[in-house]
């Protein structure tokens, strides 16, 4: 037998062995975490040992999913082996404490279904104590090996802002740029800054992320704006803007010793590198954080107008009236359009007073604006609805909107004219005449309408007089008694209308309500963003009411202390605050299916209700 055929038959046995022994098609699921905080994030991972499609996740109706599956793959070349790999990822939050079991995952490989194994996992009040172990930030040296080489010189997230001196209610932007010189598969934002002390709009960025060259410290990066947000601070003070913590997949090099399998050193020598690809890659996960930025923030000064409703920036007020001639019962438009560059979603209806005959219904508000670098630019309209019910003439005050320019560091108001509007008596005020007197045509109301009777009959003589009677006395007392009854129902009211506190905390519940109520069409609408913002609100707007804390002060330690001074359950106090908490992540967090939206509008409408009955105990 040859030398040739020998070589031969030796690579045929060894391919015949390999293919006998090559593993079965295998879908392994692993978590980072078996005992997870309530309120902590962690990630199960789905690694199938070859290629495959229409993978189908397992059920986590248990869970707030945050974000997946996102997917990578791997090939790999590797002393004449070739190897592939694909995996999904999730990055999760729990819903509620317990024992959980995370079922299977499937996905189809060469026509049959692969199913995973199951995964067990512990969710505990609070966080989880060994993830407090890692110290947040980035990874340390001494970890440079189990992060295959990675460091904070090869990828890092910096947090900038446009402006560190702003006065309260000033826009400022934080932009988030990510830098990189290795090759990143995928990245998640496991932590989104809470932004506490601030209201904030997201800019829309493209869904590609966008890279441009950019050299720190004399080494060239890829970088690209992950996140961009504007930030309208409601109190006065120096700010921190929390840092963002970032996890990615990033395809790194290995190391390869090839010195035995080539005596030469060819492929070793730098001249060469790797010419065929042969070289191994794996993927790395890693994780990091963003630095935190601290902001000056001025207070607004003291001689604010009655007017101020906390508006900031350059704005206009314009007032319309559709008519100012009108009947009884035929309703009026009344529109107030604020427009310009400011803290547009914040500002408030300007106060009215509207006179006691009219009845007017709750504002509709119309938004359209554009977030962007330059703040938020566009229009907020209010529309009002109002029914004169009497015949009159009527004085409307001019209506005064106050905002603080910045330009001119000073408060402007913006007033529209007077309006005099003439109500006529409506077409059907007239009484009708009777036309018929026959007895048929009488209805007996009550006891107080009789037909008259034709035959009188024996009338009995009373044998006492009213006067000195206890009907003398009643009647004669009972306008004194109604005096002092109305005296004290207007102290009362005239108490109630002074107290704008216990005036909020009486409408509390009704404001949320018809928030929540946007939030249940939004839900029928599909709207899923409008539901989590509108429930978002209605928490919040109602905690401020009911609890007398202004919305620039309001955060959860605070929410906090004021629910247990009012003696609320610690259970009902919890909820509220998970249900902000997950609000929060929702709005940063990605697009929520619908079982999720449907979950926090139930969730906020129960926690609602608890709140008020505990509230009036």
């Amino acid at each position: 037998m040859t030398q040739s055929i020998k070589i031969y038959l030796i690579l045929l046995l060894a391919i015949i062995c390999q293919t006998v022994n090559a593993q079965a098609p295998f879908l392994s699921a692993t978590s980072n975490k078996s005992t997870v905080g309530l309120n902590e994030q962690f990630q199960i991972n789905y690694s199938l040992n070859g290629s495959g499609r229409n993978f189908r996740g397992p059920d986590l109706r248990d869970f707030a999913v945050l974000s997946g599956p996102n997917q990578s793959s791997n090939m790999q070349y590797v002393n004449g082996d070739f190897s592939q790999s694909i995996s999904f990822s999730y990055i999760l939050q729990p819903r509620k404490e317990g024992a959980f079991k995370i079922g299977s995952a499937t996905i189809e490989v060469e026509g049959k279904s692969v199913a995973s194994n199951a995964i067990n996992l512990t969710v505990v009040k609070g966080n989880n104590p060994s993830a407090q172990q890692r110290g947040g930030g980035q990874q340390n040296a001494g970890d440079d090996q189990s992060n295959g080489g990675l460091s904070d010189k090869n990828i890092f997230i910096r947090a900038i802002v446009n402006k560190t001196n702003v006065v309260q209610g000033e826009a400022l932007v934080v932009t988030y740029k990510l830098y990189t010189n290795v090759n990143i598969m995928n990245y998640v934002v496991d932590n989104m800054p809470a932004f506490n002390g601030f209201w904030n709009q997201e800019i829309k960025l493209p869904e590609q992320l966008q890279l441009t060259n950019e050299t720190v410290d004399g080494v060239n990066y890829k970088c690209g704006e992950i996140k961009k947000v504007v930030l309208f601070p409601q109190q006065s003070g120096n700010l921190s803007i929390d840092p963002m913590q970032i996890t990615c997949i990033a395809r790194v090099q290995t190391k390869q010793n090839r010195r035995g399998n080539d005596p030469f050193g060819m492929f070793s020598d730098p001249f060469f590198g790797d010419p065929f690809g042969l070289g191994g890659v794996k993927d790395v996960k890693y994780e990091f954080k963003s630095n935190s930025v601290k902001v000056a923030v001025k207070a607004l000064p003291s001689n604010a107008p009655a007017s101020f409703g906390g508006s900031v920036g350059k704005l206009s007020m314009n007032a319309s009236i559709d008519k100012l001639t009108t009947k009884e019962n035929d309703p009026i438009s009344l529109k107030i359009k604020i427009s310009g560059n400011g803290n547009l979603k914040l500002a408030e209806a300007p106060v009215i007073e509207f006179p006691s005959d009219f009845e007017v219904y709750d504002p509709k508000i119309n938004e359209n604006f554009k977030t962007s670098e330059s703040g938020m630019i566009g229009n907020k309209t209010i529309e009002y609805l109002i029914i004169p019910r009497h015949e009159g003439e009527y004085d409307l005050a001019p209506i005064e909107f106050t905002y603080f320019d910045l330009d001119k560091k000073q408060y402007v108001t913006e007033s529209s004219p007077p309006y005099k509007i003439k109500v006529l008596r409506g077409n059907g005020s007239s009484s009708a005449s009777i036309n018929s007197t026959a007895k048929d045509d009488f209805q007996l109301i009550g006891r107080d309408i009789r037909y008259i009777k034709t035959k009188t009959e024996e009338l009995d003589t009373i044998d006492h007089s009213f006067f000195g009677s206890i009907s003398f006395y009643s009647l004669g007392i009972m306008p004194f008694l109604l005096f002092i009854g109305l005296v004290a129902y207007q102290k009362k009211q005239d108490e109630f209308s002074s107290n704008k506190s216990l005036m909020r905390s009486r409408r509390a519940t009704s404001v949320a309500k018809k928030r929540l109520a946007i939030a249940e069409k939004a839900i029928k609408d599909g709207q899923n963003d409008i539901v989590v913002q509108e429930v978002y609100k209605a928490l919040s707007g109602y905690n401020s009411d009911k609890l007398s804390i202004p919305l620039s002060e309001m955060n959860k330690d605070t929410i906090i202390v004021e629910m247990q001074k009012r003696k609320v359950a610690s259970s009902i106090i919890n909820s509220l605050t998970d249900t902000i908490d997950y609000c929060e992540m929702a709005r940063f967090g990605g697009k929520l299916s619908d079982i999720e939206v449907t979950k926090i509008y139930d969730d906020t409408l129960k926690l609602i209700s608890q709140l008020e009955e505990s509230l009036k105990a």
